[in-house]
């Protein structure tokens, strides 16, 4: 029904102005008078009977003062608008909106994604250290990136603050930087994310090959797509997409992108916040303990010297007595430090021996804690290990060079999880390239892993961790398990 447009003055509008063509619109229209379609264009014409029904229907027969409605058919959307015209007659104009509306349901779906991110089920979670939550939010994540976003090649990326490094947590089919590579939060020299994180704005990389900021991640990569992570007003991180394919990402793409990062930022936080409350409360409760019981045991150490004037030279039951005492101090010290200390080494080295399966492994010890070093190293060389000490992951790396120089392998590479120039999953890739198979045991203080060490290791063969502070037994029974 298009014969020659109809020109109208529409209610509401400027009498005195030119009547609307209707053929200069470029929509669906329709022209309803009482009730009955009078003219409609050819894109009006192509709609199903179905919604052109629909559409007349609503526009001539309601006499509710609403002028938009939506329909819907075969899962596509159409915004529909109506205006009265002169004479009694109603104007419709349909938009399709599918596009639209999808984008607003898939925004739904992320929206409802982040929340699950931030609303772990407790029972299931109660029972797991942070590494294992850690390792669970991280399912979640990829789940949902692949699942609602629909992206298969990502990496995420947290902000060391003090360093201003960006240390990568999560990778799905994105090379790791080289060993002593690293990504700054500068706008310049640092790739697309450390632009990112060091304005707050994401970047679209439609060319790859044409993008001197890139640098380089998937392979055959063509385009990419960078986000912040934002925490209220400050950048915790960067959320970076990679495509095969050129020009792959649109701005519903950033949109929806921007929108889960917002989520990802805040699980991230909370998990943060749950190992520094875990660190923090475990320490005060320690030293206020030793505070409480600080007066009682100098009572009993007074009451010791007091007995000594009285009972036989040589009485072993006050030397025991006051040993223990000196433990009960040493053990609540131990506890207060949690992460930088074994909890009972000074008395377990009295009465450590030599273990036939261990004499003469050579192992490797990385930590930046001098405590840890130091204990570890003395409780191992007992046992009869050949410790080789080193204060950070450089130090490690040339153990590891120094050995194949030799032609020889170490038995053990025994590493914190976090020190300032290297993080435990790239010493594991190291020791792994150099030496497959080599057993590897990862260090951490309450769980702690803010680069995800342990779940990247795990799934690349490696299966001890010790969570600081632990027992010398335990040090022990892991050790023993690796190297025999």
């Amino acid at each position: 029904m298009h014969d020659t447009p109809p020109r109208l003055h529409l209610v509401g509008g400027s009498s005195d102005g030119e009547p609307m063509d209707l053929g200069t619109l470029g929509d669906a229209i329709v022209l309803v008078v009482d009730g009955k379609p009078r003219w409609s264009n050819p894109r009006f014409d192509d709609l199903s009977q179905t919604l052109r029904e629909a559409c007349i229907s609503w526009c001539g027969t309601s006499e509710e003062p609403v002028r938009r409605t939506h329909l819907s058919e075969d899962g596509r959307h159409w915004e529909v608008l109506r205006a009265p015209a002169e004479g009694g007659a109603w104007l419709g104009m349909l938009f399709e909106v599918t596009d639209d509306r999808n984008h607003q349901l898939r925004r739904q779906v992320i929206a409802a994604a982040g929340v699950e991110l931030l609303h772990l089920d407790r029972s299931t979670v109660e029972e797991l250290n942070v590494a294992e939550r850690l390792r669970l939010l991280e399912e979640k994540i990829v789940e949902h990136v692949r699942r609602e976003l629909k992206f298969d090649n990502f990496e995420i990326r947290l902000l060391e603050p003090r360093t201003r490094q960006l240390e990568l947590v999560i990778a799905e089919n994105i090379n790791p930087l080289k060993i002593g590579e690293v990504i700054y939060a500068e706008e310049a020299g640092n790739g697309i994310s450390g632009w990112v994180a060091a304005t707050g704005r994401s970047y679209r990389c439609d060319d790859v090959q044409d993008d001197p900021l890139y640098r380089e991640g998937l392979d055959d990569a063509a385009s990419t797509l960078t986000v912040p992570l934002r925490m209220h007003e400050d950048i915790i991180g960067v959320f970076n997409i990679e495509s095969n394919s050129k020009a792959h990402f649109t701005e519903k793409d950033e949109e929806l992108a921007e929108l889960f990062g917002e989520y990802i930022a805040m699980a991230m936080h909370m998990l943060d916040l749950l190992v520094v409350e875990r660190f923090t409360t475990s320490e005060q409760a320690s030293m206020s303990l030793l505070s409480d019981l600080e007066t009682p045991l100098q009572d009993i150490s007074l009451i010791v010297q007091e007995l000594k004037h009285d009972a036989d030279e040589g009485d072993e039951r006050l030397a025991r007595l006051n040993d223990a005492i000196h433990m009960m101090r040493n053990r609540i010290q131990a506890s207060a430090a949690g992460p930088r200390s074994i909890l009972d080494a000074e008395q377990a080295l009295a009465a450590l021996e030599p273990v036939e399966a261990l004499a003469g492994k050579r192992v490797i010890v990385a930590d930046d804690e001098p405590n840890i070093r130091r204990m570890v190293a003395k409780i191992l060389e007992q046992l009869g290990c050949e410790v080789m000490i080193c204060s950070n992951g450089a130090e490690a790396i040339e153990q590891l060079e120094e050995v194949a120089r030799a032609d020889s392998s170490p038995d053990l590479l025994l590493s914190d999880i976090k020190m300032p120039d290297l993080n435990g999953y790239e010493l594991f890739r190291e020791s792994q390239d150099r030496f497959p198979g080599i057993p590897v045991i990862l260090m951490t203080g309450f769980g702690y892993d803010p680069n995800h060490s342990i779940v990247r290791a795990s799934q690349e063969g490696m299966q001890t961790v010790l969570f600081k502070p632990f027992k010398t037994s335990q040090l022990v029974d892991a050790v023993t398990k690796a190297v025999t």
